[in-house]
């Protein structure tokens, strides 16, 4: 039996593992972060959410080489269509890659690290450029209305950094970024992006993709001029508490349809 059907997310797993765990553990749940990881990479490309070779997804793991756990994160260069569990690198606390090919790209080490060093409860940090939440990031009052039940599943877990100051190239600026973060589950970077951080790969991908369906309803009510309906603050809370309800289960299950999809070509596992 897969050792990681016995927990219900990457949060439960590396919260049971101890450093008395074999070996052989732990290289099994690397290899599951691993190929959860890699096909969020590739379910985000499928939908356009990618941009070039810059944006980036990380996940907290085991490492298999050492007896720590590292970052998990793609190699700069690589094309989110060509990830595969086995191309992700490992890095440590230090920034150093312990395991795999290539390097990461330096903002990508500084914003995620930073995210990590300021929330040990996240196990995953995602950052895009998405084109209709970005786009929400460039507005003076930048926040997302909750227009529509998708606008729900973020309510009161949104945080609003509008200090852009340039490329996050510095250890400094990830931790400016974790502090502005603060206790919620995603971040919209001032005339930059959005990030999302959750207990697990899942969770963390399907943030990513229902926030640009939030998003882009809102951009889409705009664009037809006419008055938006929100709904009322009960309305609100009642929806938001059904969506978190069963939202690791929803999530889960959304990654797992990737990964089936991608069971079937021959370049991902």
């Amino acid at each position: 039996m897969n050792f990681l059907k016995n927990f219900r997310s990457c949060r439960s797993f590396i919260r049971h593992f101890s450093s008395n765990s074999t070996l052989s553990s732990r290289k099994e749940i690397n290899k599951e972060i691993r190929t959860r990881l890699a096909a969020a990479y590739r379910g985000l490309d499928s939908y356009g959410l990618n941009e070039g070779v810059c944006n980036h997804l990380s996940a907290i793991a085991p490492s298999s080489k050492i007896d720590e756990d590292i970052m998990l994160i793609i190699p700069f260069h690589l094309h989110w269509s060509e990830v595969t569990p086995s191309k992700l690198v490992e890095v440590n606390n230090k920034h150093e890659v312990v395991q795999g090919e290539g390097k990461p790209e330096t903002t990508a080490l500084c914003i995620h690290q930073g995210v990590y060093r300021k929330r040990p409860d996240v196990k995953s940090v995602m950052h895009t450029h998405m084109p209709y939440a970005s786009t929400l990031t460039c507005l003076q009052q930048p926040e997302l209305l909750m227009l529509h039940q998708n606008s729900c599943r973020f309510y009161e877990r949104i945080a609003y950094d509008t200090e852009y100051s340039g490329l996050g190239e510095s250890f400094e600026e990830g931790n400016r970024l974790g502090a502005a973060l603060g206790q919620k589950n995603v971040l919209f970077m001032g005339n930059h992006g959005v990030l999302t951080a959750a207990e697990s790969v899942d969770v963390a991908f399907d943030y990513m993709y229902y926030l640009e369906r939030a998003a882009m309803i809102q951009v889409l009510a705009w664009s037809t001029q006419q008055n938006l309906k929100e709904m009322d603050k009960n309305v609100i809370e009642l929806t938001t508490k059904q969506i978190h309800e069963f939202l690791p289960q929803y999530a889960r299950r959304h990654l797992e349809s990737v990964i089936r999809r991608l069971k079937t070509s021959k370049d991902f596992l």
